[in-house]
Parts: C-alpha cells; structure tokens; sequence
C-alpha cells in the first residue's frame, strides 16, 4: 500500500497557465523528506489542466466542469487530501523551499491553524508592489510572530479535523471567504501568523485589474461586516463615516510600514499615489455595497 503523506497541500486553480508551472515546480523543489501529496483544484478555460497533466503527472489534478470560487475549489481539495495536515497555497504564489519542512514544525508545537508570510513577487513593477502593500500589509516577512483574527489563505495551514469542525469555507463568496472562515475559528482555536513559513506572491501587474481588485475588496469588506456585525460596521450604516474609510486605511498601512517594515519604505513612498488610488478603488466599494447605490 502507499505510504499515508504527512501534508496534503491544495491549490485551487483557476485560468492558471501563467502560473501554475511556477508554483508546481516550487513545491517540487522542496528541501525536504516529509511525504507529501499536492491537490490541484481546476475549474479554468485555459490550458491550466493540460499544463498540469505533462509537466507535473504525479500530481492529483481535479478537473471541475463549470467555474467554483476559490473557497469551493479549497473544500473540494480538503475533502480529497489523504493526510491530517492541509497546506492551502495559490497557485499564483511560489512557496520557499522549506515550506514544508516550516508548517510541520509549527504543527509539531501544537499548532493547528497558521498562517505564513508572503514576499513580494513583482518587485520590479511598481504597480504589483502596490497590490503587494495594499494587500499583504498586514503578513510581510519582517511582521513578528504573533496571534491573529485573520490569515490569508494564499499561504494558510490548518488540521484536517479542525478544518471539518469550523465547517470549510464558504463556497459561493468570491473574496472574504478567507475571512468568514477565520472569523468563526477564531472563537474557538488560536490563530498563529509566522514568518517562518514563507511563500512569494505574484501580484497584479495591470493597473484596470489592480483597481478592480481592490474594488472587489471593498465591496466584500462591507458584505462580510454586515453578515457578522464586526468591528466596523458602522461604516456600513452611515455614508459620513464610510467617507473616511480610505484614509483611515491608508494611515494603517503606513504605521505598519514605518513600525515593522521599514525596508520596505522606499518602494511605500514612491508608490504612494498608486496606494491612494487603490485604497479610494477599496472604499468606493465598500461604500456602493454599503448603501446600494
């Protein structure tokens, strides 16, 4: 028989091509001796899944007929995997070659939900670093090691058991799915951010995707505040307050920045007004989800 793998590591994929190869050939590459198997959750229009079949044969490529959104396609993978640990990665990000040997360390310490660091994968264009800042701010690699509310899922590790016990990710939210997921366990199970476990990731480079993506966020930030009555749902019920909401999040970044992450305040200043933009994208849609206009 097979041996049982120790980590089961899941990417949903979607319209991936430019990607994948990147990511597969990362987790291939990995300095380590633990079993693993790697999951691979395909609803693309691409030539993602004939990508994955030759370059990559060992690896278990589920191809879905019709589009899911990422938390689906994560739910899917999980309930696959073969192994008591799930390692969710993107398959836009590029995982350091000790990642698996990282998340079984954290895991051996007691840990069952953490969540890693992400690098920069676009560093020479100023745009991707902008989505880089706008969105990663909070899980730079000089953040400390410390106990959160929210990890990203782009580089997130979780028990199998406690996975099925939260109850999985939503699977009908296009973003914030993340975030409703980390929200309920959090009630329940420590959540750990470390920068040990690291992955690079690689952002949107295309200043329309850029601002719409952050759109996006925006107007799930607010749908997930009304949902659960989080801190900031008064920015949902009154328009004066929800006007402020771009330069409060700007003046957050930029204390992250300045505290923790001062290498990075070179590449901030020059591109500030790309963050402005972004963050005014991020609160026109929380504003518009907000009061439906």
């Amino acid at each position: 028989m097979d041996k049982k793998p120790y980590v089961s590591i899941i990417i949903p994929s979607y319209n991936s091509e430019f990607y994948i190869t990147r990511c597969l050939s990362a987790l291939y590459s990995q300095d380590t001796d633990i079993d693993h198997e790697i999951i691979v959750v395909d609803s693309s229009k691409d030539s993602t899944p004939a990508l994955v079949r030759k370059k990559f044969p060992e690896v278990k490529l589920i191809n879905l007929d019709q589009r899911v959104f990422p938390g689906a396609g994560r739910n899917v993978g999980a309930k696959e995997a073969n192994s008591d640990i799930l390692a969710f990665i993107d398959s836009d990000c590029v995982a350091h070659r000790n990642w698996i040997n990282a998340i079984v360390e954290k895991i051996n310490e007691g840990n069952v939900i953490i969540g890693g660091a992400i690098e920069n994968g676009t560093v020479h264009s100023p745009i991707g670093t902008a989505d880089y800042i706008m969105t990663f701010n909070e899980f730079l690699p000089d953040m400390p090691e410390r106990e959160v509310t929210f990890l990203p899922t782009c580089n997130f590790i979780c028990k199998k058991d406690v996975f099925e016990e939260i109850g999985r990710f939503p699977p009908d939210w296009l973003a914030g799915e993340d975030f409703l997921f980390c929200y309920k366990a959090s009630k329940k199970y420590k959540l750990l951010f470390t920068r040990s476990i690291i992955v690079s990731h690689i952002n949107r480079e295309n200043f329309k995707n850029f601002l719409f993506h952050h759109y996006n966020f925006g107007k799930h930030g607010a749908m997930t505040r009304k949902k659960l009555k989080l801190p900031g749902t008064a920015f949902t019920k009154h328009p004066l307050l929800a006007s402020l909401l771009p330069l409060v999040r700007f003046l957050r970044i930029s204390w992250r920045i300045i505290r923790w992450n001062r290498r990075l305040l070179p590449k901030f200043i020059l591109t500030s007004p790309l963050l402005i933009v972004g963050v005014c994208a991020w609160g026109y849609g929380f504003f518009k989800k907000s009061f439906a206009l």
